[in-house]
């Protein structure tokens, strides 16, 4: 029997907090999921094996050279109606794929919906909320900040639409597929906080912090020339990473 949300969990060296955010994924108040490991590089494929030899709820997924193609072939496979991803360093709260899913129902129109999230460092202590997902939300904000992570569910053919996951920027593939859904339909955001993002110093978001700003710059580039506001704006990245949009100088 088929799912109604497919949760991609990838698979990268060593993962370990990954029993606590398989936990968070089976204590979910809706059951209503399944869960595909999605192993990138052949050391973690057996890792993947392992896990859903242990509970059929989950299965591994093809092995991918990197995160975003790790992904995308799992993405691939699938036949839900919906889709999110689950960092192995996190964990979910046991009503956030319920409330996600609830806020899709409700917006037919939408094609994705994220909610807020707290951080929360190494040994699970909670550092705070995530700042950006305070911020509103529209397609024109979200080149500027990325607010809609690190908890999104997908409509899997709107995710499909957007074009998936890519390696067009390996260390900004969340916020690249994020911009890609804001041009192609409606998102919610759901104002509970649903999610726990661990930070600690081997997390990818830490131990490529300079890579990550470089690369969301380049997503964030990407996307004014699609929209067409290149014609009407220059772009510029400052050292404290914030992007910048503004008018072109008078010709």
């Amino acid at each position: 029997m088929t799912a109604s949300i497919s949760v991609l969990l990838p698979l990268r060296g060593a993962t370990p907090f990954l029993g606590e955010a398989l936990a968070s994924l089976q204590a979910q108040a809706s059951g209503d999921w399944r869960g595909v490991l999605c192993p990138v590089g052949e050391a973690a494929a057996a890792l993947a094996a392992r896990v859903a030899a242990a509970d059929p709820r989950f299965r591994a997924g093809p092995t991918g050279a990197s995160e975003a193609a790790a992904l995308a072939l799992a993405a691939e496979g699938i036949d839900s109606e919906f889709l999110c991803v689950l960092d192995p360093d996190d964990a979910l709260a046991p009503q956030a794929l319920a409330a996600l899913h609830a806020a899709l129902a409700a917006r037919p129109d939408a094609g994705m919906a994220y909610s807020r999230h707290v951080l929360v460092n190494a040994g699970g202590r909670v550092l705070g909320p995530g700042p950006l997902c305070e911020l509103p939300y529209s397609p024109e904000a979200l080149l500027l900040d990325w607010m809609t992570g690190p908890l999104r569910l997908l409509r899997t053919a709107a995710y499909r639409r957007a074009g998936g996951y890519t390696d067009a920027h390996p260390d900004a593939i969340d916020y690249d597929l994020c911009l890609r859904l804001s041009e192609t339909g409606a998102v919610v955001h759901v104002p509970q906080p649903l999610y726990l993002r661990r930070i600690h110093a081997a997390a990818p978001e830490v131990a490529r912090w300079a890579e990550g700003i470089e690369a969301r710059y380049a997503a964030f580039v990407a996307a004014v020339r699609r929209r067409g506001l290149d014609a009407q704006y220059d772009t510029a990245l400052q050292v404290d990473s914030w992007h910048i949009l503004q008018p072109l100088p008078a010709q």
